[in-house]
C-alpha cells in the first residue's frame, strides 16, 4: 500500500514531530518496507498520531489554550479535587490539576471532566449562597447520615462555605459547633435544617 508509506514519509517530514513520535513513525515504516503493509491496529494509532499534527486541528487546539481563563483554572480544580474525593474516576489526571496549578488540559479532557452534570452540580453547590447564616442556630436533622450522635441536636454555625464533596443537592459543607461539645464538626447543609426555639 503505497498511500500509507507516503504518508508516513510526509508525516517524518514535519519538523514539529516529537521525539516518541518520530521514534514510532520510523518503526511503522520499516515496518512497511519489510511487510509491504502495516496491521488495522498499526494503522489506526498511524493516524491518530497524524491527526494531532494536521493544521486544523493544531490551529483548534491554539485556540483552546488562547482561550484558558482563571475561570476555567479554578473549575478545573474544583473537578479534581471532587474526583479526588470519589473516586475512581480520572484518579491521576486529577492528582495532577491538583499538584500542577500550570496544567492546561485538552478541550476534550475539560468537557469530561467538569461539564458533565455531576461537577455543574458541585459548581452550582460552590457558587450558591450559604443557606444558614455564620452565627445563627441550626439544628442536626434526625435524617442524617453522619454524626450519628448528635443528631437532633442544636448547633452554632461557625462556618458556612466549605468545600463540596458530593453532588448532592446540599452538598455545601458547614463548621458548626454543637451545643455541650467543646469541638467543632463539619457536616454538609442538607443535614442540616433551621433551629425554631
Amino acid at each position: 500500500m503505497p498511500a500509507q508509506l507516503e504518508r508516513i514519509e510526509k508525516l517524518l517530514e514535519n519538523q514539529d514531530l516529537s521525539a516518541s513520535n518520530r521514534s514510532f513513525a520510523e518503526s511503522l515504516r520499516k515496518n512497511h518496507k519489510k511487510w509491504g503493509s502495516l496491521t488495522p491496529a498499526q494503522w489506526s494509532a498511524f493516524e491518530r498520531m497524524e491527526a494531532r499534527y494536521d493544521p486544523e486541528v493544531i490551529k483548534v487546539r491554539q485556540e483552546w489554550y488562547d482561550s484558558w481563563t482563571d475561570e476555567k483554572a479554578k473549575n478545573l480544580r474544583i473537578a479534581a479535587e471532587y474526583y479526588l474525593k470519589n473516586p475512581p474516576y480520572f484518579g491521576d489526571i486529577a492528582a495532577k490539576i491538583v499538584s500542577d496549578e500550570t496544567y492546561v488540559p485538552s478541550a476534550k479532557l475539560y468537557r469530561k471532566m467538569v461539564e458533565n452534570k455531576y461537577v455543574q452540580k458541585v459548581l452550582a453547590t460552590r457558587a450558591s449562597e450559604p443557606v444558614f447564616a455564620v452565627g445563627s442556630l441550626v439544628k442536626i436533622r434526625k435524617t442524617s447520615r453522619t454524626n450519628w450522635g448528635l443528631r437532633d441536636r442544636i448547633a452554632m454555625v461557625v462556618d458556612n462555605n466549605g468545600e463540596v464533596r458530593t453532588a448532592a443537592k446540599g452538598g455545601k459543607t458547614y463548621t458548626i459547633l454543637p451545643f455541650g461539645e467543646a469541638n467543632t464538626i463539619q457536616i454538609e447543609e442538607r443535614w442540616l435544617k433551621r433551629h425554631r426555639g
